[in-house]
C-alpha cells in the first residue's frame, strides 16, 4: 500500500521503541536507515496503519529517521544548517 506522506506530521520525539534510539528496537534500524536515505521517510510504527500502540494518535513520520536525514543532507552540504527549518526550507525549494 502506498502512503502519500507529502502533508504528514513528523513526530516530535522518539516514540519508545524507535529503532534509532538506544533503547528501541536498534535490530531494523539498518533497514529503516536504507529506506530513509534511499527512498523515503518511514512512518513511525506506532502511529502506523497496523500500530502496536494505538494511542499515538494518528500517523506521523519516524523522528528518529527525519533527524538521520537531517544529519546526513546537512553533512553532504545539501542543508544549510541540521535542522527542521532547514529541510523544510529545501523541501518547499524543490516543491515537495
Amino acid at each position: 500500500m502506498s502512503v502519500n506522506s507529502k502533508n504528514m506530521p513528523t513526530r516530535a520525539h522518539h516514540c519508545a521503541t524507535c529503532p534509532f534510539s538506544d533503547t528501541g528496537w536498534t535490530h531494523v534500524r539498518p533497514l529503516l536507515t536504507e529506506r530513509a536515505l534511499t527512498a523515503a521517510t518511514p512512518i513511525c510504527h506506532s502511529t502506523g496503519k497496523d500500530a502496536l500502540v494505538k494511542s499515538q494518535g494518528p500517523r506521523q513520520l519516524c523522528r528518529g529517521a527525519r533527524d538521520l536525514q537531517i544529519q546526513f543532507f546537512y553533512r553532504i552540504g545539501f542543508l544549510d544548517a541540521p535542522t527542521e527549518e532547514a529541510w523544510e526550507a529545501k523541501r518547499l525549494e524543490f516543491g515537495i
